[in-house]
Order: C-alpha cells, then sequence, then structure tokens
C-alpha cells in the first residue's frame, strides 16, 4: 500500500511482473534458437558455395572479354608527344575575371 491519498503506484505505469520458467524450457527454447542459428549458418555457407564460383566465373569471362574488345578501339598508349597523344580532351580558351566594377560599366 502507498500513502497517495489516491491510490496511485509509487512505480507510476511501469509495472514489472517477474516470470519464472522451468529449466525444461528455458533448455527447450535456448536448444531452439541455437538450432535456427546453425541452420541460417548452413544456408549462408551453401549459397556461398553456390554463387562464389558463378561470380568468379562470370568476372573471369567479362575481364577476358573486356580486353578483347579494348584492344581493337584503343590505341596502345605510347610515350607522350607522339601520335597517341591527342588534344581533343584540352580546352583552350582565354579568360577574363568580370568584377562588379566591370560588370556595371558595361551596361
Amino acid at each position: 500500500m502507498t500513502n497517495d491519498p489516491f491510490g496511485r503506484s509509487p512505480f507510476g505505469f511501469a509495472r514489472v511482473r517477474v516470470v519464472q520458467l522451468p529449466k525444461w524450457k528455458l533448455v527447450l527454447l535456448s536448444a531452439l534458437a541455437i538450432t535456427v542459428l546453425l541452420t541460417l549458418v548452413i544456408v549462408a555457407a551453401g549459397a556461398f558455395l553456390l554463387l562464389f564460383p558463378v561470380v568468379l566465373i562470370g568476372g573471369l569471362v567479362l575481364g577476358i572479354v573486356g580486353r578483347w574488345r579494348s584492344k581493337a578501339s584503343v590505341p596502345a598508349p605510347g610515350p607522350r608527344g607522339t601520335q597517341n597523344d591527342r588534344n581533343d580532351d584540352i580546352v583552350d580558351a582565354e579568360y577574363v575575371v568580370i568584377t562588379d566594377r566591370r560588370r556595371e560599366d558595361q551596361r
């Protein structure tokens, strides 16, 4: 009992209920948890053993086919300054810094 005139519990709404399980239920519950965990580990290992060779062979085939196709389209790199050094990706331009004062003068 409490000294509260309204009959409120000193713990508020947090009511704790202690449940005691028999030992055989605890053993059965832990055995079930271990079984489920081992099942998940075995399934993951099986999926890895099935998918790893597929991914490995696919990567090797893609590497070989990709190397074979790239040899035909891209010339081999050579020393700088030769015909292989193309200037297609260089932008040549004149740059002018425009300040606020210059912008007002142009208007």
